[in-house]
């Protein structure tokens, strides 16, 4: 049987393009699991992203908060998830805190990273009533004879291991750890009283402290933070420390090196734009962008200073 040239034509591009249609990547909508509740600064993060993100990549992309076990429900999930690009994940230390306690039994090796977005510096704060003025003060009232202060956390969240690697310069240090929960909650304590410290990100709470209603007395980062001129880093106080939350992007383990590539180069440009830029420094987030082996280096690093904190909170 003879074939046309037309029709050998037409039977040479499916052979030849229909491959490469089925891997155009992404051709459907795309899910991001956020395993932290809706409000909070993760999730304010992360659909800041979406929208810009979904201009990029041509297709919608849906976050589901799946909140539970300390975010270990909503990452496993993710990393359950087909490695095929359409299921991804957007968190920070909390993956690697609640892997470190054994409550995310799969662990941070179950996941690839994609790209970092960015971070926010971690402070103490207390009531402004209260009679401590600076860190020193804080480590007098948390040392051995000191008045034992109340701190509120999550048990064996992020905010609980920012507390411990902030008490690491008082030796055997008296607190009482109270289980008041993440940033919304710890504040409400704060506020109310139940808690004499507690641990934020600026952005939990910059209004607070706008308002007078709590003072903070010390940030967590090479230097001031710009929205808190006033209130000296821990390296001025004499503790130079660097702690803070960073929001990475990740795939479910086995994802196709390509498809990662295509959402990080997406993330790259939009974290680039100076007018995203500036969105996220208005809600106290500063860029910082990372991806590739670098971000490997940096989350490898963190893991295990957080293995190590674990350590310390395992009875």
């Amino acid at each position: 049987m003879k074939l046309t040239t037309s029709l050998m034509f037409a039977l040479l591009t499916a052979v030849t393009v229909s491959p490469a249609m089925a891997d155009d990547y992404p051709d459907r909508p795309i899910k991001v699991i956020v395993p932290h509740g809706a409000g909070g600064s993760t999730d304010i993060t992360t659909r800041l992203l979406v929208e810009p993100l979904s201009e990029r990549l041509g297709q919608g992309l849906a976050v589901a908060n799946v909140t539970g076990g300390g975010t270990a429900i909503g990452a496993q999930e993710a990393a359950r998830s087909r490695a095929d690009g359409y299921t991804l994940l957007s968190t920070h230390e909390a993956l690697l805190t609640s892997s470190a306690m054994g409550v995310n039994t799969m662990g941070p090796d179950s996941v690839t990273p994609i790209a970092q977005v960015g971070l926010e510096r971690q402070i103490i704060a207390v009531r402004q009533d209260s009679p401590m003025q600076n860190l020193q003060d804080f480590y007098a009232a948390a040392a051995a004879g000191g008045v034992k202060p109340k701190l509120g956390v999550s048990p064996g969240a992020a905010n609980h291991f920012a507390f411990m690697r902030i008490l690491q310069p008082v030796a055997d240090p008296e607190v009482t750890f109270v289980p008041t929960g993440g940033g919304g909650p710890s504040m409400k304590a704060l506020l109310s009283g139940t808690i004499d410290v507690g641990t934020f990100v600026v952005s939990e709470a910059r209004d607070q402290i706008e308002a007078g209603n709590i003072r903070a007395l010390a940030t967590f980062g090479p230097q001031r933070h710009a929205d808190l001129p006033d209130v000296e880093t821990s390296g001025e106080q004499g503790y130079p420390m660097d702690i803070g939350i960073h929001y990475v992007w990740y795939a479910p383990k086995g994802t196709p090196a390509d498809r990662i590539d295509i959402v990080a180069d997406a993330i790259e440009a939009i974290v680039g734009d100076e007018q995203f830029q500036q969105r996220m420094l208005d809600r106290s987030i500063e860029p910082d962008f990372e991806r590739g082996e670098a971000l490997t280096q940096d989350l490898d690093a963190r893991w295990q200073t957080m293995q190590s904190v674990a350590e310390e909170l395992r009875p």
